[in-house]
């Protein structure tokens, strides 16, 4: 990374401070995850705007997404990825996606190490899901501290050893 300074917030953060932005972040994630499909350990289907909504509309408490923003010189801001962590049985799923234009500048292990450390506030039992053949994903992991666990079919199932 060069001056540009990584936050991540909590979708909702936007919901309550500005309705537009908020709009625009979740149309981001939308847009994003859509482009990054087939890195999906789960569903690769296009999302459609409404299925979006009816998703957000719908999440349960034990999960929350969040927008990766940049800023440069605190002045310009705009989203690079996104990450959501889901709570179950005590574990922290992480997943996130830095988008296409942005990779290779260290911002998804900025992003990654920021969910991290969320999950942390509440377990220290950190999961994620990855593809076999998504090597660079799973290069970042392992320098992070995840292992693997479990492959099964084409999905990697690590663990972060804390």
């Amino acid at each position: 990374m060069t001056n540009e300074i990584a936050t991540l917030y909590p979708l909702k953060r936007f919901e309550e401070s500005n309705f537009n932005l908020h709009k625009q972040n979740l149309e981001y994630l939308r847009q994003t995850r859509n482009s990054s499909k087939e890195f999906m350990t789960r569903y690769q289907d296009t999302i459609t705007v409404e299925m979006q909504e009816n998703w957000y509309n719908n999440l349960s408490s034990n999960i929350i997404p969040y927008i990766f923003v940049i800023s440069e010189m605190d002045v310009i801001f705009y989203s690079c990825g996104y990450g959501i962590i889901k709570m179950e049985n005590d574990i922290a799923m992480l997943t996130g996606v830095i988008d296409e234009s942005n990779r290779g500048k260290g911002f998804g292990r900025q992003l990654f190490l920021d969910l991290i450390e969320e999950a942390k506030k509440n377990t220290n039992k950190i999961h994620l899901e990855v593809l076999d053949t998504n090597k660079r994903a799973i290069n970042l992991y392992k320098s992070l501290g995840f292992i693997e666990t479990i492959i099964k079919n084409n999905i990697i199932h690590m663990n972060l050893e804390l």
